[in-house]
């Protein structure tokens, strides 16, 4: 039954993670729409300001998610029976 528990868990985390970090890349996308970037690695490569201050707040925000996943994801591990 653990296992059943643990392979639900693992199915749920990897869809939220997968899921929330292409939502949030596009909300990026929304957000600077119209203007010319290339995303190569954790780097943008543009001439605008405004493209390299949005693409460094929704990599925090990638960034911030990722670890609210990793933490709650222990949480819930530690609860299984």
């Amino acid at each position: 039954m653990t296992m059943l528990v643990f392979g639900a868990i693992a199915v749920v985390f990897v869809l939220a993670g997968l899921g929330g970090i292409m939502y949030i890349d596009h909300l990026f996308a929304t957000s600077v729409d119209g203007r010319s970037y290339a995303v190569k690695g954790k780097k943008v490569e543009t001439d605008d300001p405004f493209v390299r201050k949005q693409f460094r707040k929704f990599y925090a925000i990638r960034v911030a998610y990722s670890l609210t996943l990793l933490v709650l994801l222990i949480v819930v591990v530690s609860y299984v029976e």
